[in-house]
This record gives C-alpha cells, sequence and structure tokens, in this order.
C-alpha cells in the first residue's frame, strides 16, 4: 500500500461520513500525513444531518482539514429519474475538482460495488477520481475492520432522495430525517418510503409492542 500513495502528492478525500470513504481518509493520512490530505464534505439538502456531523468526527479524530460545502443540485436530480445518482455525484465531483486546483482526489468506491449498480460510477470516470479500495482489490470487510479504532457507530446511508418516488422537493425531503432520526439509533437500517408512508428494514426485525408505537408516534409526527 506504501508504494500506491507514494505516489500522490497532496489529496482531497471525498467523505460521505460512511465506513468506505473513512477508511480512504485514514489510509491517506497513514501512509501521506494529515498535512497532505483534506476531506471534502457535500453538505445539500439531501445529504442526512448524522452524515456530515460523523464526517466532521472522522475528520477531527484524524487532525485533517475539512471542508463542509453546499453543492446546489441540477435539475435532472429534483426530477428524480433513474440517472438521478450520476446527476448527483457528477454535481458534487465538479465542486470537488474546483476545490482541489489540480490536487488529487479519492473516493470511497471499493471492490464490491458493482458498476452496473451505481449509476454515479460513470461521473467517476469522467472527473478522473481515484479509488484507492477498488484500485487495490478491497472490499466492505477490509473498511469495516479499517474503521474500527475510530470508534464511530457509522450509519452508511443512501441519501432523503432514495425514500421518494415522486419529484424531489426540499420539504418531502427534511419529512423523511425527521422520521428517520426518531428511529435511527433503534433499528438498523431503516428506510422511511415517504409516498407509501411505510417504514422498510434491511433485515428482519421482530417488533415489540413499544416499537411498534414507536414508529407510528414517529411517522404521526410528521403527518
Amino acid at each position: 500500500m506504501e508504494t500506491y500513495f507514494n505516489k500522490f502528492d497532496k489529496v482531497f478525500v471525498a467523505l460521505s461520513g460512511g465506513a468506505d470513504s473513512a477508511a480512504v481518509l485514514m489510509m491517506a493520512v497513514e501512509y501521506l500525513g494529515a498535512d497532505r490530505v483534506t476531506a471534502f464534505t457535500c453538505t445539500g439538502s439531501h445529504v442526512f444531518g448524522h452524515e456530515i456531523e460523523t464526517a466532521k468526527e472522522i475528520s477531527a479524530k484524524l487532525g485533517v482539514k475539512h471542508v463542509c460545502m453546499v453543492v446546489d443540485m441540477p435539475e435532472q436530480f429534483y426530477e428524480n429519474a433513474p440517472d438521478r445518482c450520476y446527476h448527483c455525484k457528477k454535481a458534487t465531483l465538479a465542486k470537488i475538482v474546483e476545490m482541489a486546483k489540480g490536487d488529487t482526489i479519492f473516493d470511497g468506491t471499493n471492490i464490491d460495488d458493482d458498476p452496473r449498480n451505481r449509476p454515479g460510477f460513470r461521473a467517476l470516470q469522467e472527473t478522473g477520481i481515484i479509488s484507492p479500495l477498488r484500485d487495490l482489490g478491497l472490499g466492505k470487510s477490509f473498511t469495516l475492520d479499517k474503521v474500527k479504532p475510530l470508534d464511530i457507530d457509522f450509519h452508511d446511508e443512501s441519501c432523503k432522495a432514495t425514500r421518494l418516488t415522486l419529484p424531489i422537493d426540499e420539504e418531502r425531503m427534511d419529512r423523511v430525517e425527521r422520521v428517520e432520526s426518531l428511529l435511527r439509533d433503534r433499528f438498523r437500517g431503516l428506510r422511511y418510503r415517504l409516498d407509501d408512508n411505510r417504514i422498510e428494514f434491511k433485515k428482519p426485525v421482530r417488533l415489540s409492542a413499544s416499537d411498534f408505537e414507536n414508529i407510528v408516534n414517529a411517522v404521526g409526527m410528521i403527518s
């Protein structure tokens, strides 16, 4: 790994607040030094607030400069077409490229990520972003092990817009965040499908009467 990272001078890391990009940031600091690394986090309205706070915490623990900036999404993002993620990623990466001023940019794409299921992968190729985990053949098991010393409870999330089937707007995304914020710590991998007024879970869960009541109350608070 040292040989790989020694090819670079100063780098920007697209830090989402998830485990994959955190692992890349840790590797960059380990091999390049914190003074040669800058973390960049998109703070648009489609991003969950807890992920932004996690990104700040990661950067502080690693002692790297951290830049948060609102990235305005293009109209195609709000139309919620199948290529929504491409337009989001392209806008975000374009802002990082502008900030980096010629320095190398890393992202957290790993070898387990299937490009066929990730519209944003095309944006990575078009903007010349480098994915160290993918280049080194490292996947999710590596990243989860790598970030353990950070002692952070990661809630890797897709953005708020993935919960919506109708055209996206700020108020509807805010409603999604308010419900999930009330329930996230109790239920891992929870998704609130606003248009169906429905809660989904990544894995099967057994709900107690109090769990069910908490969910009903959380949804009712924003109805």
